[in-house]
């Protein structure tokens, strides 16, 4: 009769592959994560520049019909501090409609033209 081992357990090359796919799953989550953090970061710059043009064409409508013309500008005499980095462009256009004028207003964040954002109105003279 030869001798059984009784001993249990898993063997160096089973460890090692087990912690290889490991590390690859690891990685790959990582990855994930540090782009996940990335869109974050975006949609925030988009929103922020969303609420800011919809901020800059309530200020267009108080003010009354704006001239024909573009302008640019920030927001540091608004919000100091708070928005560094933001540019406002303010694009009034004469439209097919007799006595209105179509105002369009960017707003373009720090990080670039890819999270600006773009809204249009129609204001009567």
């Amino acid at each position: 009769m030869t001798a059984r081992s009784t001993q249990k357990g898993f063997t160096l090359l089973e460890v090692m592959v087990a912690l290889a796919i490991l590390a690859t799953a690891f990685t790959a989550l990582l990855s994930l994560h540090a782009q996940n953090l990335k869109t974050i970061a975006r949609e925030r710059s988009y929103t922020e520049a969303l609420f800011l043009a919809r901020e800059r064409l309530a200020a267009v409508e108080l003010q009354g019909a704006p001239d024909v013309g573009e302008s640019r500008g920030d927001f540091e005499g608004d919000h100091p501090g708070e928005y560094p980095g933001y540019q406002w462009e303010l694009l009034v256009i004469p439209s097919v409609f007799p006595g209105v004028r179509e105002v369009t207003v960017r707003v373009v964040p720090p990080d670039g033209v890819a999270g600006a954002a773009t809204l249009t109105m129609w204001v009567s003279t």
